[in-house]
Parts: C-alpha cells; structure tokens; sequence
C-alpha cells in the first residue's frame, strides 16, 4: 500500500513537474513575443516622434512651395501658354531688327522625352535668323531679360562677306541659335492638406518667400547698343576714320541708324493716313506725315550737303532704307493731291524749313527744299489760304538765292584803310575801292566800316564781315 502510494506520489509529482514545464515553456514564448511587440511598438513611437519633430519642418517647406509656385508659372510656360513663347519670339525679331528664316521645334526634344513624375518638361526651338553683331546682341538682350526663363545652350554664325555687306549696306551674318524653356505642367495627386493655421504661419514665414521668390525671377539688363563699337565679324579691312567726312565709321553709321528710325516712324505715320476710319483722323495723320516728312527731308538735305556719309556701306543702306522710301513717299503724297497742290499743312511745313535753313546760312538747301514743290505750287490759284503761303514761300525762294549768289561771287578782301578826313579804302579783288565804287556789274560797295563791309546786290543791302 506504502509503495503504491510512493510510486503514485511519485508520478503524479514527475506529471505535475512537466505540466508546469510546459506551463512555463509557452509563458516565456509569450513574454518573448510581448518584448517583439514592445521593441516593435518603440520603434513605431520613435519614428512617430521623429515625424513628429519634423512636421513643423515640412509644413514650413510645404507653405513656402505653395507661395512660390505663381512665381514658378511667371517665369515658366504651361502647354496652352507655349504659343506665347513663339509670338515672343517673333516680337524680339521686331524690336531687334533682326530677319527670322527659320522657327521650328525641335523634334528630339518631343520624340524623346521620357515620362517621368517631374513636373517640368523642356521645349528647345531652333532658330534661323540674318543679324549684324549689334542685332544679335539686342536679341540676346530680349532673351535675358524677359520674365519667363529662356536658355540659349548653343549658337553656330557664318560671317557676311565684304562683298555682301557693300551690296546690301548692312551686315547680315546668317545665326543658328538653339532656345530652351521649360513647361511647368503640376501632376495631379492627392487634393492639398489642410494646414492649421496657414495665414499665421504664412506671415511668420514671409522673409523666407521672398528670397525664394527672387531667387526665382529674372534679373533685367539693358544693352547700350553698338556705342561706337565696330561689328567683329565684318571685314575689318574697312576703314575705321573717313578722311573726307571727318566722321569715323561708327558715327557715320549712327547717323544712318537715326535716318532710318525716323523713316520706319514716318511710313507708319503713312499707314495710319491711308487707313484712316474718317476724315477727322485722315486729316491728323495727314498732318503728322507733312511734319514728319519735312523734318527728314531737312536732315536729309543736311546730311547729304554736308557729305557726312562717306563710308560705302552706309551709303548703300542710307540709299535703301531712306532716300529711296522717302522719295517714294513723296512721290505719292503728290498723286494723292489730284492736281490740288499741296495741303496747307505741307506749304506751312515747307516754309518753316527754308526759314530754318536760311537761319543756319544753308541758302541752297533752302531751295533744294523749295525745289522739291515748286512744279505743284501754281495748283494752289482760286485758294486764298494756301495762295498767301505760296507767296511767303516764293519771298523766301528769292531770298535763298539771292544769298546763294552773292556766297557764290569773288570777294576777295585783302584789307581796309580808315583814316580821320579821307574815304575809307578797301582792297578787294586786288582792285583799291570805295564806297560807292562797283565791285562788278551786280555788286556795289555802299559803305566801309571797320570789320564789316556794306554791299548793294540786286538792290539790297548785304553786309560782309571780315
């Protein structure tokens, strides 16, 4: 009985022993996977806590970005604002004066570009163009000035020939010339998170937005132009100083350049007339265009009197771009006239200017201008207004060539003899005379007084100083 319950003790001890060595096996795989979980559920509130400690980073990069991104769109195209870009190329032409051949997209540039999360796309044109070094750089100017972002990565330009500069008057060196931009296109995704108080924040980061914002734009520069400069790529076997003109080639070549600016503003004066809605407006622009063209046949006299263009080059494109135009114009200002003579407006015009001109002492210029109507000015009878200006303008017609013929006429004065008691004598044309004595048939000395001598021509009375 004794070893029976010995052995049942026993065994039930050695059952209970294992039971609990069970018990305590799946209680330690339970407190292993609690540590798991523990160790897991730490690293998630570190992590937690880091994104935590960089919220208020990203929110403050995320406001940033959102107030910058209208500056990204000022300096960056979209797909419907391309065509922009192509009119604004087509505008620089214009205020460069510079000729585009050629525009076109380049083709790698759409074919091969990779589809990509980037929310900008790039867009390279090629252009063509005719340009003088100075043209260039003013394209080049409108390039780095505008608002939007424009690259040029690369330009290739062959040179004009002499020859070719000569003929044409101006520099026409033939540029290739790559232009990049970018298009700024955002990728739809998730709608925006909604930032707790965003204003405020906004504020506080406003120092932050705006040295982003300059950052993004694009800084203005205004190119001075040739300013005396020669173009490098033009023979430089050309004189630099003309000896007959006493201009250098750069002033000789300003000279024209206003000529020509002038001519432009004239033939649009030209346009507005004869697109004119009503008589009102035909009768300003009519009026604008007599001015305008009297004011460049002025200087154009002056200039070409003077021979202040010399150099080959800019006498070619003097001739192109505005004796020819300016001739043209006057010859259908005349047809559209019918027969009528010339406007009030243009008579007041041309009288104005011989006055100028006579101020000046330039008397054959005051006729050349006279010249220029004269074949039209008997159109005027039966108009008492404009007849009364042709009277004014054949007074000073006269006038002009009085002057012009006695500038014209030998006079040679070697000296002046003024003594207390006796007749002034003076020596002209190696001949001793007086007052009152012929210095040829048309010209008589009427008085002699020191410095200045007094002459009747053609019944006035002209003084010399000498």
């Amino acid at each position: 009985m004794s070893r029976r319950w010995w052995i049942g003790l026993v065994g039930g001890g050695c059952l209970a022993a294992a039971g609990t060595g069970v018990l305590i096996y799946f209680a330690h795989g339970s407190i292993a996977e609690a540590r798991a979980e523990v160790s897991d559920l730490q690293g998630r509130i570190q992590a937690a806590r880091k994104q935590i400690a960089g919220t208020n980073d990203l929110e403050r990069e995320v406001i940033v970005l959102r107030e910058t991104e209208e500056a990204i769109k000022e300096i960056l195209p979209d797909e419907r604002d391309i065509n922009n870009f192509v009119r604004d190329m087509r505008r620089f032409e214009d205020d460069a004066s510079v000729r585009i051949t050629a525009l076109k997209k380049k083709p790698q540039e759409a074919a091969n570009r990779k589809k990509t999360s980037e929310d900008f796309d790039k867009v390279a044109y090629q252009l063509t163009f005719d340009a003088d070094a100075f043209q260039l750089l003013a394209f080049l100017d409108r390039l780095e000035s505008h608002s939007r972002f424009m690259l040029v990565p690369s330009f290739k330009l062959s040179a004009a020939s002499r020859r070719s500069v000569e003929e044409a008057g101006q520099a026409a060196h033939k540029v290739q010339m790559d232009v990049e931009t970018y298009v700024y296109e955002p990728h739809a995704g998730a709608p925006p998170v909604k930032i707790d108080g965003y204003a405020r924040k906004r504020e506080l980061l406003l120092g932050e937005i705006t040295r982003r914002r300059q950052a993004l734009s694009v800084e203005a520069y205004s190119y001075g132009g040739p300013r005396g400069r020669r173009d490098p790529w033009v023979d430089p076997r050309v004189p630099v100083q003309s000896e007959e003109s006493g201009l250098s080639v750069p002033e000789q070549q300003q000279i024209v350049d206003e000529l020509v600016t002038l001519t432009r503003e004239l033939l649009a004066t030209r346009d507005r007339w004869l697109g004119a809605a009503n008589v009102v407006d035909e009768m300003v622009a009519r009026a604008d265009l007599e001015n305008l063209l009297a004011g460049l046949e002025e200087n154009l006299r002056r200039v070409e009197g003077e021979g202040l263009i010399r150099y080959k080059v800019a006498q070619s494109r003097l001739q192109q771009e505005v004796v020819g135009p300016v001739a043209e114009l006057r010859r259908k200002v005349a047809e559209q006239e019918s027969g009528n003579g010339p406007s009030i407006e243009a008579l007041r015009e041309l009288h104005d200017t011989m006055v100028r001109h006579l101020a000046s002492g330039e008397h054959d210029l005051a006729l050349s201008a006279c010249a220029t109507f004269e074949s039209r000015l008997d159109y005027v009878r039966g108009d008492p207004a404009r007849e009364t200006w042709v009277t004014k303008i054949r007074r000073r017609r006269d006038e002009a060539q009085l002057l012009s013929d006695f500038s014209r006429m030998k006079i040679d004065i070697r000296g002046v003899a003024i003594m207390e008691g006796r007749p002034p004598v003076i020596l002209i044309n190696g001949r001793a005379l007086g007052e009152g004595d012929l210095v040829d048939n048309e010209l008589m000395i009427r008085g002699i007084r020191a410095g200045e001598i007094e002459f009747v021509f053609r019944g006035v009375v002209l003084v010399r100083r000498f």
